[in-house]
């Protein structure tokens, strides 16, 4: 079909409206779990409403089966309505209208995203005793504006196709990104153009850039033979005789000629920029971890762009620790993960850097991070027969085009099985907890190892509908217990190293609440379950019966106690991504509050203070 000047038009404005509506959606989910719920201000109101409310919201509680969700600001007489379908147990909400907003000098008006972000960080403002923070308004805004220019011309298909192709496509189809960030596709650093060319959701793939330096400047840790490039004839570079190529991301190619440090190697002759070279690589979701089809590892790369929360670059003790834990992990922890044939963790055993070691130490660091790159296990080699591997955030979502990969998958089973709807969502969700709970719990509780499970370090792998396969990755968030663990780690690692991978028993379960729980199932459950709470009541039932299982089969105090907790109902620890920005913290400095737990009902203390919210 030929795209007419009308056609592009309604498409852009389309696209423009998908782009505000899933902003909103992003800053009402974090306001709602975070601060809202907990503290007791907000509602789900069924049938006509309240008189006062505005008439063409009433009309559609009075005729449509949606709901009201009302939020209530203490700090002032200000009131929020806006349309759900049904209530949900884990403020997970499918908002079917833009927010209405009435203040004590004015009446209903729709918000939009502009209108919206304003008066939830003035009503925080107040609440917190803190200034407006205009660095989170503007970053609300960008990540809106990178998603306009994501749906106007992103080339990610509706149709993945299976396989290894259907991989590359889930990394990128992430147009919406998290939905509990409040600036999810905020990128600080890339401009209009680097959003083109460098995003994984415009379907984008690209060369590497390379610099030469000498072997002597050249770093290598872990199990890798040769440096990460290859040979110059191997990607069609003309490097100097007994010099070797070192690729980083182009965008941060740019970025190191721009350091005098580098801009001084250079005009020595001791650093050669090459250029882009070589075959194309693929962002995955994360924008600096980089795919590319046969290759053996994947390759993390420094970009010194703020993705979300942080600098997204590979500090000297991330590289020393990625390659540590990689080697005690597979000594110590693998043979247990042996006993689930479905479940396999990505190791990163290498990593390559220049390293300046004449330089005094800051230029040296900066060199070190500007360069390094992380060496991960692809999953390619691990791939059952027949397996279609999709990234968990991509699976448990709804992409641009109203599809959700995972009712697809549950809808194949059910079709082939004969299973009614219920039935066939109960039995993937079923499917999917054998092989994703019992390996961690496992790790953490008898081992003392801390995963970082969330959405975007999951992938799993199906075959005809079915959940047969999962895979973890990123070791950057992976972190050892103290006194649980008793595998060993190199005498070398220095003392920043060592801290970086320890945890206390209690952040070690924090963290797992969260990205298990908090952001990886709740999400599942609710893009399983469709907004129908039947259905996402037998979903909770089903976890429940796992986490009670599990517990018959241990007397570890310490799991006793906190999954005890989580069966009988205790809130669960919520990484606030809202919090966190806006008290701009760093993201090893996180908020938590609590999430409501969806096992049992319970009663949830309110959040009014500052100090409060930060020690809950």
């Amino acid at each position: 079909m030929v795209m007419t000047a009308s056609h592009q038009y309604f498409r852009d404005q389309h696209g423009d409206y998908q782009a505000d509506q899933a902003s909103m959606e992003a800053l009402l989910n974090c306001y709602c779990r975070d601060l809202a719920h907990p503290s007791g201000e907000l509602a789900v109101h069924r049938g006509d409403g309240g008189r006062s409310w505005p008439q063409g919201l009433r009309v559609r509680l009075a005729l449509e089966s949606v709901s009201a969700l009302q939020i209530t600001f203490p700090e002032s007489e200000d009131l929020l309505l806006v349309l759900v379908a049904g209530n949900s147990q884990t403020c997970n909400y499918r908002y079917l209208s833009a927010p209405y907003h009435k203040s004590a000098l004015r009446g209903w008006r729709v918000l939009g995203l502009e209108q919206l972000g304003r008066i939830l960080l003035h009503q925080m403002a107040r609440r917190f005793d803190e200034p407006f923070n205009g660095e989170l308004y503007r970053q609300i805004l960008l990540s809106r504006n990178v998603m306009r220019s994501i749906l106007a011309y992103s080339r990610v298909p509706a149709d993945w196709g299976q396989g290894l192709e259907a991989f590359r496509w889930s990394e990128q189809s992430l147009s919406f990104g998290h939905r509990f960030h409040p600036a999810p596709k905020s990128r600080e650093g890339f401009d209009p153009e680097d959003i083109l060319q460098y995003s994984p959701e415009m379907g984008a793939g690209f060369a590497l850039s390379y610099f030469a330096v000498h072997p002597d400047d050249l770093r290598t840790r872990g199990d890798i033979a040769s440096p990460v490039s290859g040979s110059g004839p191997d990607i069609g570079l003309d490097v100097p005789d007994g010099w070797v190529a070192v690729p980083v991301h182009p965008w941060q190619a740019r970025y190191l000629m721009r350091l005098p440090v580098i801009r001084g190697a250079i005009r020595s002759g001791r650093i050669l920029p090459l250029g882009q070279a070589g075959q194309r690589f693929y962002p995955t979701a994360s924008v600096r971890t980089l795919y590319q089809p046969g290759n053996p590892y994947f390759l993390k790369f420094s970009t010194h762009v703020r993705l979300t929360n942080c600098i997204r670059k590979n500090a000297v003790y991330e590289l020393e620790s990625a390659v540590a834990l990689s080697a005690a992990l597979k000594t110590h922890l693998a043979p247990s993960l042996t006993r689930w044939r479905g479940f396999r963790l990505l190791y990163e055993p290498g990593y390559q850097t220049v390293d300046f070691a004449d330089h005094p130490e800051p230029d040296r660091r900066t060199v070190a991070e500007g360069f390094g790159v992380i060496i991960r296990d692809s999953i390619e080699p691990y791939l059952e027969p027949g397996v279609t591997p999709v990234l968990a955030a991509a699976l448990f979502s709804e992409d641009r085009f109203g599809r959700s990969p995972v009712i697809e998958a549950a809808d194949s089973l059910g079709a082939a099985g004969r299973l009614n709807v219920l039935e066939a969502r109960l039995a993937w969700f079923e499917q999917y907890l054998a092989l994703l709970i019992p390996p961690i719990f496992e790790s953490l509780f008898r081992h003392g190892v801390v995963f970082e499970p969330h959405l975007q370090n999951v992938v799993v792998g199906m075959r005809e509908g079915h959940p047969v396969q999962v895979f973890v990755r990123d070791l950057e968030g992976t972190k050892l217990v103290p006194g649980r663990w008793s595998g060993e780690l190199p005498d070398s690692l220095d003392e920043q190293t060592l801290a970086s991978v320890h945890y206390s028993q209690d952040k070690a379960w924090k963290r797992i609440a969260y990205c298990l729980l908090v952001n990886h199932l709740f999400q599942a459950v609710a893009c399983l379950s469709g907004g129908e709470e039947r259905i996402e009541r037998r979903l909770w039932q089903a976890l429940a019966g796992v986490v009670r299982n599990w517990l018959k089969d241990t007397d570890d105090p310490w799991a006793t106690d906190v999954l005890g907790r989580l069966l009988a109902g205790d809130p669960i620890p919520n990484k606030s991504n809202l919090m966190t920005r806006l008290f701009k913290r760093p993201d090893r400095e996180s908020q938590y509050t609590r999430a409501p737990n969806p096992l049992t009902p319970t009663m949830f203390c309110a959040v009014e203070t500052k100090e409060e919210l930060c020690h809950a």
